[in-house]
Parts: structure tokens; C-alpha cells; sequence
């Protein structure tokens, strides 16, 4: 009887037994499907299931076993891609015979997995077949291959002796695995095998998680929890022990450090013994040689690149926040002032990290840009009963001392030392810093269950937290609210599997990491995920209330029937905290009936994030990489994947080197940026390139740039649609005197031969179709050391005596988009998105000014200085968007990428607002707001921008915009209050309770915030990222060695109808032909 057959024979005799001296789990759990609370990957529902507490009429109600056996859940099961399936065809016969007759076979065993795991049965992934002794394979998982395998005993070829004995069978294993067969091969009905493959195919339980694997009952064989932990009672009634088992993130330094308890070595166990119990992944874990450390695991390899990679440090938010507000590096040496190599990065090192990490192999006189040694732990300084308790120092009257102005070219900035330093530390910590992996994060909402370290992707947790395992001792029904955890309730991983790539051999399938791992961290800054799959992030639910600004969209949808956040089955009414009328699912500005905020196109072929970012961007190294390990400053500077690495350029296809695939096969394979071959990009004889879903296993063509520019006569091998594309020829092609090659203009004045857009921009400065801007962010820390309210350290756990009391974004929009010089020297698009204002409330209630920094360069907040304005931008980063389109596609019902008026003037432009724009400039370059509002550009810029997708109106004003050189829309005050006459929110922050709109004065502006360089390209911003590449165009300004605005020439060249470029040839905001254009389309 194979596993997937036996778990419901079995189930009910392991809900009434459990294990010796094991008291039984209440409430009782139900192991028969269909699950009425299991969630289907990627938000879907299977065909035909009705909302919960429904039984549909001739259907078993949930618990109950109907006569004949169990109903098949899955015979009709829809996919994320809208495919409905029929699993019953997987029969053990088929799977162990390879998928024989069976049409996408990887694909289907993938989706089917997932929905017997949602229904309660993960065991389906893990078929046990009978032995082969010829086929060099593990194929009954016992960790013994061919004639090791006592199985082939009889077999002709096989010897006696070469048999492998296996160790006696663990108490783990048979407590929750129900295994029979005395040894430690997953053969029962519990708990999976969690690593179906290679060499920990029989992995032992306690070669993971540690306790006593010979010793009988719970109390005997677990790890002890730590007294500061305790057992479900005592957090239940302990907030603090609480927090500890969810978070994890202080475990490593609770006292004592060692303790009596059972499940150690000689009775002493430590704070690693029971951390490596509840996760044999954690990195605190991983960094002393246990769990996934361990040697012959991945100890020497992902065991010391990942506690040192940018998701383990975080460095954006620690060190990259102390820069933007201009506090020196924590590390004296890695300042420029004591090393002036470190000017030519702008003095941008990083400094810390959740943990202290070190690089053992790093060499001073052979680094690369950014890299730095060592980080020390980010300090934690608000300790309930520590040095800001009750301490009057930390008075709100007393912080404006605290800004560093003696340095007249570097005004604003935080003192190193100060109490105001320690006041933001404190708010990054809160506010921005759960999502490390040395803890696991929040962990306490739905879409916001994960654990740490390794496990925090390797093993996926369900969106609300449930186990769907078929381990009999296991809650199923924790977290009761599956949008807030009780103290004293855990969530749990989905089922017993460690995933990564998805694998399918010998009728074992182990699908691959899915975005649902992702979205929880990466919906912070520009909500990385969502925004891939075409959710926008409304913090202030402006467009339900009829407050968007600078104006509401003709018509939006939000995502309360949207499944993937809101599943019916489960009845959540948040997602990571957040309601329905939060998250914006659709939404159309300038009234065409198209989504002006759609899913990125490779999300819509299926493909999910790992199918981008793999080992080396994820782990921070990849075998055979001499850069893997080096402890980086930002993500950008380890960042290997780019889009030319699968599509490739212009000039020539992917670069490509030998490699074996994910199957074992010999292979010609794309590589990274790095030159480490993409294992799942593949490229056949025909010269077609091949992606292989390292989620599912699906198989996508990948499309080659240089085939869309240069009509070869390729054509798609599975449509045999042409690959060219006239209008991406006239878009990203060079001009060489070819008919129909780059953007030639009628005046042969406006081009110059040998020109391509594609030398200087990046891809996504075009094809990133929508960017979440957020212009205004509110930070407000709140002195509370009231004994009933509880607040604790994400770094180290402890109880801390500062709340965040605010964390709000003024506005966010879609239609904007802004072109700034990369870290690379590209021209792309850039964000803003760190425009902080902070504040305080202190012991007494009184709350401080509200502050604005200079970066450590003295940018960001220099009024006036060298030619900067009299009104500051603060900061503006290159960002990495996540919503890449190809031409706009009305059956698609969605917008497309940036077409030619997104960012040049045109003819046609010119000749119908010439007037007003020259007009405009004269205004607004001397800050004569008074006149702008007076002379009505204030109500035209409401309609040239909010209501101007991809700029379909051909306004020179959204052009003015495109180029950093500002709209006049995002004027504040001193204290970040909006200044406008038109935002009739009295929500907004620090508005004293009133609209903007009612307490509108231009003599109030303080900050322009989209006015981020002026024309002479003196920059009015910040950036946090240094260049890392000697090529492309520079910014301007005294700090060009980091990326930032476009320079003088860009700007002249985009924006100025008299020295710079006024297209006569054009492709309009849908990509129709303009002007002369069609006489250059071939």
C-alpha cells in the first residue's frame, strides 16, 4: 500500500494513540479531506468548492468518510493559470514509471501536490517505489541505492556484501511518522520525508532538529524549553515568553545560557540546542555546524554566504537609513574621514546587522565597491528597564540640538552619539526591522507566518499559518484568528517539506519556493511582490474614500474578491495587516478601460520570483563564484541576474556557458551578470532559448531582444508568429541607415547614426510599466513605559519602552515615474521613496519638531547651497520595479510599457501647450508658487498628471516630471503637512487635524519633494547608492560618484524645446505611430 493510500487508513488510529506519555492535542484534529480551511497556492480555489461551512448537496461533510472511501478532492483541480486539472491520472504505476503517456507531466505533478497538500494530504508528494537495482536510484527513499539496498538481496547482479545496514528506526520517527518497518524511512502515514532526494533522502529526524531520538515520550525526547520560553501555558499568560517562541529573534541570548532539561547531552541544554529543536535552520543555528550547517549538509558553502548575504543583513535599512540622515559609519575604520578611499564610495559603507558577521577571506588592497570585512550588531538602546527609562535627556524639546550644522556644506545631519541617533536606530528597528532572517520576523498575521534563517523560504508556511501535514501531532486548527495569533498559539509550517527547485524523479515531486514565501517581507518600500502580481499598495484607502491625489482615478477595483489576499476558505480579513480597500487590484486613470497597474508579464506566464533570483542573488554565493560570501553594502551590489541575461541584447543573444541542468543533463546555459550558469535557462540547436520553472517545472520560451529588433525571420517555435517587431526596432534599434532601424526623426538634426536608446538606459526605464511612488513618509517613535503595554526588540527580543506611533505614507500614486543614473550608469527609473519626516514623543507627552536630514555628503536638505534650491527633495533611490510590460494589449485589458511621449517632447506637444510650458518653467523656476496657482496650473497639472497615463495627453508638463525637474504638486511644510489647494483629506499627518486644501499657503512651502535636481543639474536629493561602474553618463554636482538625477545634457536634451529635442517622429502613450513615424516603421 503505497503512502498516499495509507495516510487515511492510518489517520484515525494515530488521532486516537499519539505518542507515549504525550498528553492528547486539543482541540481534536481532523485528518480526512477535503480540509473546509486549506488554502490553495497562489490564492486559488479548485473548481466547483463552495465557501466555508457549506457542504454541497451529495458530498461528505468535512471529517467524515464517506461509504466507498474518500472523495478525490483534486479530480477537478483549477490552477493559478486558470488550467483545471484531473490528478486522479497520477496513479502510483504512472509516477513511479517516470510520467510515462503523461503530457506535462512535471507541471501536473507540481499543481496536483499542492492541492492534496491543501486538502490534507502532503504525503502525495512523496510516493515510496519499489526499489530498482540497476537505475543508480534511491527509489523507496531509505537513503540506500541499487545493491546497497537489502531489497535487491535476490538480485543476480548484486553482492551480499555491498548491503548497507540502517540504523534502528528513531522514537521521532515512529511518534510521528507512524513508521513500521523499524528503521527511519518515512514509510508511515505521519510527517513527510522533508528531503526526498541526494544524500539526506532517510534523513534522520534528529540529524535536523537535535533532542533524543532513543528515548520514549514527549517529555524525554524533546529539547526543554528555555525557562524565559517556557510551555504553552506559561506564554499564554507571559506576552514576553510569547514573543520569544514567535519571533525567535532573542533566543540566542537569554539567561541563563545553559539550563537543566532533557533532550541534551549530559542534561544541560543551551539557548542553540532549543533553537535548533524548533528550527534546524535558523542562521544563529546554521553559523555553529548544526542543523542545515552541518557538515556533509551545506555546511562551507550556503552555511557562511547566507548569514552574511543582504537578506540576512538588511543593510538598506540599518546602515542605509544612518547614511541618509547623516550619521556616521557604527565602524570607525570604514569611515572616509579615517580612510579616504571610502570618498571615492561615498563614504556609503554599511556598518551593521541583526548579528555581527565577518568575512574571514575579505582583503582591503582587493575589494570591490561596497564591500566591507565585518558589521557589528545593530544596537538596541530602548530596553524597558534600560537607559532611556525615565531619562530626561531624551526630552523632545531638547532634539533639535542633536542636528549637526558646525559643517556649513553639510547641513541637517544627525550627531553621531546623540540621543536623536538613538531615537531613529530605534525606529528602523521597529519599523523596518522585522524582515531579517535571524528572527522570524512578526510571524503573529496572515501572509506574515514564516521562521527564520534558511526556513524562512526552504520550508513554506500557509498563508494563515495552519499545518496542512498529515503529522498526527500537529494543531491543525492554530492560529484560530488566522489575522492575529494568540499568545500561546504558534503557526506552523504547510507540510514537512524542504523546498527550493522544483524536482520530480522517481515519482517524488518537491514543488519549488512560491511567491506566497516572498510576498510577507517583500511588501515593504515599493511592495516588491504585490507589485508583480499587480496589487498596489493604498496605505490611506485613498481611493475608497474618494481622496487620491492629485486626482481619483476614473474607476478601480479592490481585492476584497481577490483570492490570492482574501480566500474565502479561510475568511481572513487582512493580509499582512492590512484590509480589502488597502491593496487596489485594478485601476484606470485617464478613463480607457485598461488597468493602468497590471501584473508584471512574466507573473502572467506563469513564472514565480526564483525564477529570477536564484542561489547567488538569494544566498549571497553560488558554487564555483569567487565573489560568493563578500559581505555587501546594498542589494544592488550583489545582484547578478539582469534581463539581458536571459533575453540578451541588441548586439547578440543571452551569453551562454556548458552546464548541467537541474535534471543532471549536459547543457548549453544562459549565465548571470556574474558569469554563473542559469541551471534552468537553457538554449537548444535551433538557437531558442528555454525557461524551466524552478517553481513548477514549466517550460516558457524566452525570447531573444536582438530577434524583436533585427527581422531575421525567426519565429516563435511553438506560435510561428514572427519574432520581429517594427515598433521595438524603431524603439531600442541603432541607427545604422537600415530602413526601419532605431528612432531616425524626418530633421536629421534630432538623431546621429550609430545612436540606440539601449546604450545608456536600462530595460525597465521603459518596460517597467507602473512604479508605487510614495512621496511623504511619516515616522513617529512615542515614549510608552506604561506596565501594561507591551513592546519588544526585533533584533534582540527584549522589551522595549518605544512604540511605533505612527508609519505613514502622505500619498502614493501610480502615474508618476521619474528617470534617474543608476548605480551601473544607466539611465532607468527611480523612486521616492525614503522621503522621511521623523518626530518624537517623549516621558511627558510632549512631542518634538519634526525633522528632515541631510545625508552624510550633506545632501537631501541643503537649501540654497551651490545653486540648490531654496525648497529640498530628500531622498531619491534607484529602485528595482517589478511590473515590466510589453506593448499595450487591449484583450489583455492593460496598460503596456513607456512609449516615446513618456519622456521627449513632442512636435505636437509643443504646438498645443508651448505657451503654458514655457510660461510654467519661468514660474516655477522661481519658486513663484503664488503665480502658478493664480495663472491655473495647479487645476492643469491635476489632469497633465494624475489623470495622464504614460502621458496619453503628449503634455510637455509630464515630460517636465519624467526628468526629476518637478510638477509643483508635492510641496510641504516645515512640519510635512501637504501644501496644496487641492487635498481635501483632514487625515493627512501633522496637519493639525485639517485639510490641506483649508490651510493652503504657498509661503508655507518648506520641501519640493518631485523636484529633484535643477536644470542645471545641481541635485536637491539624496542617494544612498555609489557607482560601481566607470561607464554611461554621470550625474552632475559635487558627489558624482553616486548614482542620483540626470545630468544638465539629459535634461536639456528631454525637456528644453529650444536647445534640446523636439521629436517629429513618435510612438504615443497606446504605441501608435506619430508624427513621421510610420515612415520609419518597416
Amino acid at each position: 500500500m503505497s503512502r498516499s493510500h495509507l495516510w487515511l487508513s492510518m489517520a484515525f488510529i494515530f488521532s486516537l494513540t499519539g505518542c507515549p506519555e504525550d498528553e492528547p492535542i486539543q482541540p481534536p484534529v481532523n485528518y480526512m479531506p477535503p480540509n473546509t480551511g486549506g488554502e490553495v497556492e497562489g490564492g486559488e480555489i479548485p473548481a466547483g468548492e463552495t465557501p466555508a461551512g457549506e457542504t454541497p448537496a451529495g458530498e461528505t461533510p468535512a471529517g467524515e468518510v464517506p461509504a466507498g472511501g474518500p472523495v478525490d478532492p483534486c479530480t477537478e483541480y483549477e490552477t493559478q493559470f486558470g488550467q483545471v486539472v484531473d490528478c486522479s491520472v497520477l496513479t502510483d504505476e504512472v509516477r513511479c514509471a517516470g510520467g510515462e503517456d503523461i503530457e506535462n507531466y512535471t507541471f501536473l505533478m507540481s499543481v496536483c501536490s499542492e492541492c492534496y497538500a491543501a486538502n490534507g494530504n502532503p504525503g502525495f508528494a512523496n510516493l515510496i517505489c519499489a526499489e530498482v537495482c540497476d537505475d543508480e536510484l534511491d527509489n523507496d527513499l531509505d537513503g540506500r541505492v541499487d545493491c546497497q539496498d537489502d531489497d535487491c538481496s535476490n538480485y543476480p547482479d548484486c553482492n551480499p556484501d555491498e548491503i548497507i545496514e540502517q540504523e534502528p528506526v528513531e522514537s521521532c520517527m515512529q511518534c510521528h511518522n507512524g513508521s513500521a518497518t523499524g528503521v527511519n524511512d518515512y514509510s508511515g502515514p505521519g510527517i513527510t520525508n522533508p528531503h526526498p532526494f541526494g544524500r539526506a533522502a532517510a534523513i534522520k529526524c534528529t540529524t535536523c532538529h537535535g533532542g533524543n531520538g532513543q528515548a520514549l515520550g514527549k517529555a524525554e525526547s524533546h529539547v526543554t524549553p528555555h525557562p524565559q520560553v517556557g510551555d504553552r501555558q506559561y506564554q499564554a499568560n507571559n506576552p514576553q515568553a510569547a514573543n520569544h517562541r514567535i519571533t525567535l529573534a532573542g533566543i540566542d541570548k537569554l539567561e541563563p545560557a545553559q539550563y537543566p532539561g532533557s533532550g541534551c547531552d549530559g542534561g544541560m541544554c543551551t539557548n542553540l540546542d532549543y533553537l535548533q529543536f524548533i528550527n534546524p535552520g535558523d542562521l544563529r543555528v546554521v553559523a555553529e555546524g548544526r542543523g542545515c550547517g552541518a557538515g556533509g549538509c551545506h555546511a562551507g558553502e550556503h552555511a557562511e554566504w547566507v548569514p552574511r548575504s543582504n537578506i540576512a543583513t538588511t543593510n538598506g535599512f540599518f546602515s542605509g537609513t544612518r547614511f541618509m540622515i547623516g550619521a556616521e559609519n557604527r565602524i570607525p575604520e570604514y569611515r572616509a574621514t579615517n580612510n579616504r578611499d571610502f570618498e571615492a564610495e561615498g563614504d556609503s559603507l554599511s556598518g551593521s546587522s541583526p548579528r555581527a558577521v565577518t568575512n574571514p577571506a575579505y582583503n582591503q588592497n582587493n575589494r570591490e565597491v561596497g564591500e566591507v570585512g565585518q558589521l557589528v550588531e545593530q544596537p538596541v538602546v530602548a530596553q524597558f528597564n534600560g537607559p532611556m527609562f525615565n531619562n530626561a535627556n531624551y526630552d523632545a524639546n531638547a532634539l533639535p540640538n542633536d542636528i549637526d550644522n558646525t559643517d556649513l556644506q553639510r547641513p541637517n545631519r544627525v550627531r553621531t552619539g546623540s540621543n536623536l541617533e538613538k531615537l531613529i536606530d530605534t525606529q528602523v528597528n521597529i519599523t523596518c526591522g522585522n524582515c531579517h532572517l535571524y528572527s522570524a520576523g512578526a510571524n503573529n498575521r496572515y501572509a506574515d507566518f514564516r521562521s527564520s534563517g534558511c526556513t524562512s523560504c526552504h520550508m513554506q508556511y500557509s498563508m494563515d499559518g495552519r499545518s496542512r501535514s498529515t503529522d498526527p501531532n500537529v494543531n491543525k486548527l492554530e492560529p484560530a484568528d488566522p489575522d492575529q495569533i494568540n499568545d500561546g498559539e504558534r503557526a506552523h509550517i504547510s507540510d514537512h517539506i524542504i523546498r527550493n527547485v522544483s524536482k520530480v524523479s522517481n515519482g517524488v515531486i518537491v514543488r519549488g519556493i512560491t511567491d506566497n514565501a516572498c510576498v510577507g517581507c517583500h511588501q515593504g518600500s515599493n511592495r516588491t511582490v504585490l507589485q508583480y502580481w499587480g496589487i498596489r499598495l493604498d496605505q490611506n484607502a485613498d481611493l475608497t474614500n474618494n481622496t487620491q491625489y492629485p486626482e481619483n482615478p476614473v474607476n478601480f477595483t479592490n481585492t476584497a474578491n481577490d483570492r490570492r489576499l482574501f480566500d474565502p476558505a479561510v475568511n481572513n480579513n487582512t493580509f499582512n495587516g492590512r484590509n480589502a480597500d488597502q491593496y487596489i487590484l485594478t485601476e484606470d486613470y485617464d478613463g480607457d478601460g485598461l488597468d493602468d497597474t497590471p501584473p508584471d508579464v512574466h507573473y502572467e506566464s506563469g513564472m514565480g520570483c526564483i525564477d529570477c533570483h536564484g542561489s547567488r542573488d538569494l544566498h549571497g554565493g553560488t558554487k564555483g563564484d569567487v565573489t560568493s560570501g563578500k559581505i555587501m553594502s546594498r542589494q544592488d551590489q550583489s545582484t547578478a541576474i539582469a534581463c539581458e541575461s536571459c533575453h540578451g541584447d541588441i548586439e547578440g543573444y543571452a551569453t551562454t556557458a556548458p552546464c548541467e541542468d537541474y535534471q543532471g543533463q549536459q547543457q548549453t546555459c544562459a549565465v548571470d551578470r556574474f558569469g554563473n550558469v542559469l541551471r534552468h535557462v537553457v538554449k537548444d540547436p535551433q538557437d531558442n532559448f528555454w525557461l524551466t520553472s524552478r517553481v513548477y517545472g514549466t517550460l516558457h520560451y524566452v525570447p531573444q531582444t536582438r530577434d524583436l529588433v533585427y527581422n531575421n525571420n525567426k519565429t516563435n517555435p511553438r506560435t510561428g508568429n514572427l519574432l520581429y517587431s517594427p515598433k521595438a526596432a524603431y524603439a531600442m534599434g541603432r541607427i545604422n541607415g537600415t530602413p526601419g532601424s532605431g528612432p531616425v526623426q524626418t530633421n536629421p538634426a534630432l538623431y546621429s547614426q550609430g545612436f540606440s536608446h539601449t546604450d545608456d538606459m536600462d530595460c525597465s526605464s521603459c518596460h517597467a510599466s507602473w512604479t508605487n511612488n510614495c512621496i511623504g513618509c511619516h515616522l513617529k517613535g512615542q515614549y510608552n513605559a506604561n506596565p501594561a503595554d507591551y513592546f519588544f526588540s526585533t533584533i534582540t527580543g527584549e522589551r522595549i519602552l518605544i512604540e511605533e506611533a505612527n508609519a505613514d505614507f502622505v500619498y502614493q500614486n501610480p502615474i508618476p515615474t521619474y528617470l534617474g543614473i543608476n548605480s551601473r550608469g544607466y539611465i532607468t527609473q527611480i523612486s521616492p521613496a525614503e522621503k522621511m519626516f521623523y518626530r518624537y514623543q517623549d516621558l511627558n507627552n510632549q512631542e518634538s519638531n519634526v525633522f528632515a536630514f541631510s545625508d552624510r555628503l550633506g545632501e537631501g536638505n541643503n537649501p540654497n547651497l551651490q545653486g540648490r534650491n531654496a525648497f529640498p527633495a530628500l531622498a531619491m533611490n534607484q529602485m528595482a520595479p517589478h511590473s515590466i510590460r510589453g506593448r499595450v494589449d487591449p484583450t489583455s485589458n492593460s496598460e503596456g510599457l513607456r512609449y516615446c511621449v513618456t519622456c521627449h517632447l513632442t512636435q505636437n506637444a509643443i504646438d498645443n501647450f508651448g505657451d503654458e510650458y514655457a510660461e510654467f518653467r519661468e514660474l516655477y523656476y522661481d519658486n513663484d508658487f503664488e503665480a502658478l496657482v493664480d495663472n491655473g496650473y495647479f487645476d492643469l497639472l491635476r489632469t497633465h498628471i494624475g489623470l495622464n497615463t504614460g502621458n496619453y495627453l503628449d503634455s510637455p508638463f509630464f515630460v517636465h516630471m519624467v526628468a526629476g525637474l518637478g510638477t509643483s504638486l508635492f510641496l510641504f511644510d516645515a512640519n510635512g503637512c501637504p501644501v496644496n489647494p487641492f487635498d481635501n483629506n483632514d487625515n493627512r499627518q501633522n496637519c493639525n487635524n485639517e485639510a490641506p486644501a483649508d490651510i493652503f499657503d504657498v509661503n508655507n512651502v518648506a520641501y519640493d519633494l518631485d523636484r529633484i535636481v535643477e536644470f542645471d543639474g545641481q541635485t536637491n536629493s539624496t542617494s544612498i547608492h555609489p557607482r560601481l561602474d566607470n561607464r554611461g553618463p554621470r550625474r552632475d554636482g559635487n558627489n558624482y560618484m553616486m548614482a542620483g538625477p540626470l545630468n544638465r545634457g539629459l535634461l536639456e536634451r528631454l525637456t528644453d524645446p529650444d536647445l534640446g529635442l523636439v521629436l517629429d517622429s513618435w510612438l504615443d502613450a497606446d504605441g501608435n505611430a506619430q508624427g513621421d513615424a510610420a515612415n520609419y516603421l518597416q
